[in-house]
């Protein structure tokens, strides 16, 4: 497993230079399936730069080799590579333009086709010399290399756990530049527990679950929320056990999965901490209880955020006993939906985002949910009620309220 490597340090590498591979990439022929060429090519595009101001980091390398055809995409912070089956008639590398390479081995039909390098061109010939497509190629020795990653933590986790993981704990990480730290999710072992977490500061979740996580502290190490969701796009894909590997001390993480007749290896560098003490911010005493059905809630939310402001997405919620009303009103219109909710303490009137609510919702697998507040202003907690359905899970949602307009003190 290896994340990148060139010669020359590239903008906006923050000084991380790379090597250059060795030359002499060869013609490079082989004979694929379109399936499989379109399956390696997409994975591979998802850590290919959109924004770079280097041409060759809008490309994706294709690689023939003995063991088949690897495809590798990498913005210099994240690196995609898959391995496909194929026949290799001649080795060889070539480096072409992601997404116009994409764009055409998915509409290419089904069936064999042939790639293969001429004249500094790359060629496919598909539908048995029926069709036909040329892409210019980039010196494929100017594509950053990946270096070898020497594990200091090492974990096989199921593909399904590790998708829930990330589903259930990234949406709350921070999309802003100001703490680059909270752009990531925290992977934390410790306690015979593997915890995922994150928060942007107005949310914050963590899902944990059983095992051992050798090597790895409860200090833990941040992983970029980007290369989270390219490994769970793999974990779904995934037919066997996924290899997570951190080298905290080279900055690098990898994680890599047999997902059928394909390989796939995903690395990426880790944020720099320290990541904020969460812990000190769930509440350890909420004493007021709200119970209601998720399902329920969802849609009330959903409904009634239609009329609420662009910038705030507020939503009122009035709790009351036996039930719970989830209103708004801006110049875009007014709709209150009431639905039924276990609660028997004082009224209460609380603001909060509806986006932020629906994304708790959302990740949280059970029928019922529970919210253990204990003022307007303060934070409260979301769980699951009852067992998750994978007995050796656990799930914890925050979220901050919103102020009301008519809010006291």
């Amino acid at each position: 497993m290896n994340p990148p490597t060139s010669a020359s340090t590239a903008p906006g590498t923050s000084g991380r230079t790379l090597t250059s591979p060795p030359s002499g990439d060869g013609r490079m022929e082989l004979n694929i399936e379109q399936s499989d060429l379109a399956f390696a090519v997409g994975r591979a595009l998802g850590s290919v730069s959109t924004r770079s101001p280097l041409p060759l980091l809008s490309c994706i390398l294709l690689e023939a080799e003995k063991d088949g055809l690897r495809v590798t995409g990498t913005d210099l912070d994240v690196t995609t590579s898959v391995l496909a089956p194929c026949e290799v008639k001649s080795p060889g590398r070539a480096a072409v333009s992601a997404r116009h390479f994409h764009d055409v081995a998915r509409k290419i039909p089904r069936g064999p086709l042939s790639v293969a390098l001429k004249d500094q061109q790359c060629e496919v010939r598909y539908g048995r010399g029926k069709g036909w497509s040329r892409f210019p190629t980039q010196d494929p020795a100017d594509f950053p290399r990946t270096p070898e990653l020497k594990a200091e933590a090492s974990l096989k986790l199921d593909g399904d756990a590790l998708g829930r993981l990330v589903a259930r704990s990234a949406y709350a990480a921070s999309t802003e530049e100001t703490r680059p730290q909270l752009n990531g999710v925290l992977l934390q072992g410790g306690d015979g527990k593997i915890a995922f977490v994150s928060t942007d500061g107005h949310r914050l979740a963590r899902a944990t679950h059983q095992g051992t996580f050798a090597g790895l502290s409860k200090d833990g190490v941040i992983i970029p929320s980007r290369a989270l969701q390219a490994v769970s796009r793999g974990a779904e894909d995934a037919t066997g056990p996924v290899e997570i590997e951190i080298a905290a001390g080279k900055n690098q993480a990898g994680f890599a999965a047999q997902a059928g007749a394909y390989r796939i290896q995903i690395l990426t560098r880790l944020l720099e901490g320290p990541y904020p003490n969460y812990e000190q911010v769930i509440p350890r005493s909420n004493p007021k209880q709200l119970k209601c059905r998720r399902a329920d809630l969802m849609e009330a939310v959903d409904i009634v955020a239609s009329h609420a402001d662009n910038v705030t997405r507020q939503v009122r919620f009035s709790l009351r006993r036996g039930r719970l009303g989830v209103a708004s009103a801006t110049e875009l219109g007014a709709g209150e939906h009431q639905i039924e909710a276990s609660y028997d303490a004082d009224d209460m009137e609380i603001g909060y985002n509806a986006g932020y609510m629906l994304d708790i919702l959302r990740s949280i697998p059970t029928e019922e949910v529970a919210f253990h507040l204990n003022t307007a202003l303060s934070a409260g907690v979301v769980e699951p009620v009852g067992a998750l359905p994978q007995p050796d899970e656990e799930l914890l949602c925050l979220i901050m309220p919103l102020r009301l307009p008519d809010a006291v003190g």
